[in-house]
């Protein structure tokens, strides 16, 4: 079957509209404010795509490496400038070819969602950072996904939606016992619809406050247990 490009294309295009920069800066902020990165720090990005977390946490002073699935992406990551050759390889989620503890951490950014096997990516993830495991996802309980934008959602047509306690069901079954040592922290963004929340900011102000779990997008960060 052949790749694509347009879908990606488009999705790129769109973080330049003032909705889409409103979305990313909300998205990237609250990755900042629940992971709490230290510059200098070694972090892996499960499922990279075209790169544009790579770009960014480069920006952050981070060392930052980046693996994706699809070969098509890894070419598109690989021709940024921002972005250094070895910064992004081709394989699998389900079996990360690094060693344990290989980075101080590991995040997957919605790309969680397009795995085969989300308990064994989770694993895995798991497996090899060292301090903590950040995951964004597309939260199944959300109002607001009902009126994402088209590029939005015909990119992420085929991600299988998650909500906080599913990923805490796979982390159970992975960790056992250890799960009650372990500090799991979830936050919320992006409540309104459609472009209302570039409009009302400070209604998404009030609701992230509160925590309520029906944001768009959420960020669980995982603390292992040392």
């Amino acid at each position: 079957m052949a790749f694509d490009k347009e879908p990606v294309k488009k999705y790129e295009s769109w973080f330049f509209t003032q909705h889409g920069v409103y979305v990313d800066e909300r998205e990237k902020e609250l990755l900042l404010h629940t992971i709490r990165f230290k510059q200098g720090e070694s972090v892996l990005e499960v499922g990279c795509g075209t790169g544009r977390y790579i770009e960014y946490l480069n920006d952050l002073g981070l060392r930052v490496t980046g693996i994706e699935t699809m070969e098509e992406l890894v070419k598109i990551a690989k021709q940024k400038t921002k972005i250094l050759p070895e910064q992004v390889i081709s394989g699998s989620f389900e079996n990360l070819p690094f060693g344990n503890d290989s980075f101080d951490n590991v995040i997957s950014l919605i790309a969680l969602q397009f795995s085969i096997d989300i308990k064994k990516t989770l694993s895995e993830m798991l497996r090899v950072a060292k301090n903590k495991v950040g995951i964004g996802f597309l939260n199944k309980y959300s109002f607001a996904n009902y009126f994402t934008t088209k590029e939005r959602r015909r990119l992420y047509k085929e991600a299988v939606p998650l909500t906080a306690k599913q990923i805490k069901n796979f982390l159970k079954e992975i960790l056992g016992e250890k799960i009650n040592k372990t500090i799991i922290n979830t936050r919320y963004t992006l409540y309104l619809p459609g472009k209302l929340g570039y409009f009302f900011s400070v209604i998404d102000d009030i609701f992230e406050k509160l925590n309520l779990p029906f944001g768009d997008y959420a960020v669980m960060i995982i603390k292992k247990n040392r």
